[in-house]
């Protein structure tokens, strides 16, 4: 006789911690669709309350085991911290763990973020990752470098999350030139910002692209020594790499980036 195993899916409820410089006045519950299946979306339904370091977030999850049920949660939830992270500018560290006791890093100040804002940070995060996943993922990378404590990783973070934008949906490169990621960044950003001396952060410096380029030549793939030297470097180039990102990924989602559903979607998901 042929056994038939079947896996029966169960519904969960899995907490999350969000830790970083955010907080919320009162408890916020929201309803929000996992995914696009257009016969029988799943919504997740999602409590959020004040923790000590930032909010405490219950997240349905509907999932044949815990594990997967978390893992589920951790990519639903976390695709919108990208989007808040960004939004903010703020490192937002997504946890299964509650931290208890005090932080040496609890901030002092914390930016209250309201229901309206987390329903449009869900909204904005299920609009990109169907229509403009390598958006997405640069959001991703951007989030990232704002939480790493790294520089080399961070480094490496801010870049993919220029690159894959101008990878993906740079202008034609002018014919003589190279299609490398280096061409690719430079036509973008002179799409946005025109030419070089309008570029905002680096006003003018026609080297930035190239020398930032080879720098994470050298760090990705070891072409160059990890030494007290090249992290004081990259140390110092930091600040500058976080700007020109968020300027460039804001430009871009702004005025070049234009997000469509099929008209199922815009119906079912409250985007028409």
């Amino acid at each position: 006789m042929q056994v038939i195993n079947v896996i029966v899916n169960s519904t969960w409820l899995v907490d999350l911690f969000v830790y970083g410089p955010i907080a919320i006045q009162r408890r916020i519950n929201l309803n929000e669709p996992k995914g696009f299946r257009l016969e029988n979306p799943f919504y997740s339904d999602i409590e959020m309350d004040k923790s000590q370091f930032g909010v405490r977030a219950t997240i349905t999850a509907f999932a044949s085991s815990s594990h997967l049920a978390q893992k589920a949660a951790l990519l639903f939830f976390g695709q919108m911290l990208d989007v808040l992270a960004y939004h903010i500018d703020s490192p937002l560290l997504l946890s299964l763990t509650e931290r208890t006791g005090r932080l040496s890093d609890n901030p002092v100040a914390r930016r209250i973020i309201d229901e309206d804002t987390w329903r449009s940070c869900f909204r904005e995060a299920r609009l990109l990752a169907l229509s403009e996943p390598s958006f997405m993922r640069a959001l991703g990378w951007y989030h990232k470098g704002l939480i790493t404590e790294n520089p080399l990783d961070k480094f490496l973070a801010y870049w993919n999350s220029i690159e894959i934008v101008a990878s993906k949906y740079h202008p034609p490169i002018p014919q003589g030139r190279s299609t490398g990621s280096k061409s690719t960044i430079w036509e973008s950003f002179k799409l946005i910002w025109g030419e070089c001396e309008y570029w905002p952060i680096i006003l003018g410096d026609k080297q930035w692209i190239d020398a930032n380029y080879d720098l994470r030549v050298s760090i990705a793939h070891g072409t160059g020594p990890v030494d007290i030297n090249q992290v004081e470097i990259v140390l110092g180039k930091l600040e500058t790499i976080g700007k020109v990102a968020h300027a460039f990924l804001t430009k871009w989602r702004g005025e070049q980036l234009n997000p469509k559903l099929p008209p199922e979607l815009l119906n079912k998901f409250g985007y028409g």
